[in-house]
């Protein structure tokens, strides 16, 4: 049986059009891999207390600050015990940072000498931040430590 040049010609074209058509496919490319990104987290707070301010001998005030004992009821008490600023004060706050984030906060208004601030503290350490507010505006931070739960 004889071929026809023409049926040759064009299996011979088509063999060539074949390998060329494989040789030139690209390589594929590899999956693209994920990272797993972890999930954002809420870190513990920062208990650090920072200095307090520097206040004017005019406006400075005396508070003391204290712990309850029993686990059930951790509560903080700030007491106002007077001061050279004490005719000028409108205003004390107290805010405590728990170990797990949350804030409570707490104030008294024109206060007399003796009158308390409570807020529920944690069985862990705290920090306690006490602020005097002045009939002028004027805001000092005049207490910032950590204290811990003792039973």
């Amino acid at each position: 049986m004889c071929m026809k040049p023409t049926v040759f010609i064009f299996m011979a074209f088509l063999a060539v059009f074949l390998l060329i058509a494989g040789c030139t496919q690209s390589e594929p490319s590899p999956a693209a891999t994920q990272t797993p990104t972890p999930a954002p987290t809420m870190g513990l707070p920062d208990l650090s207390p920072i200095p307090t301010d520097a206040v004017p001998t005019d406006h400075r005030i005396l508070v003391s600050v204290s712990r309850g004992t029993l686990s059930f009821n951790p509560v903080i008490v700030v007491e106002f015990r007077g001061g050279q600023g004490m005719v000028l004060l409108s205003s004390l706050e107290a805010t405590v940072t728990r170990p797990d984030g949350t804030v409570g906060s707490a104030s008294v208004r024109e206060p007399s000498i003796g009158d308390t601030i409570e807020i529920v503290g944690s069985t862990y350490k705290d920090r306690i931040e006490v602020f005097s507010r002045m009939k002028d505006g004027s805001r000092y931070r005049i207490y910032d430590q950590v204290l811990e739960f003792r039973a």
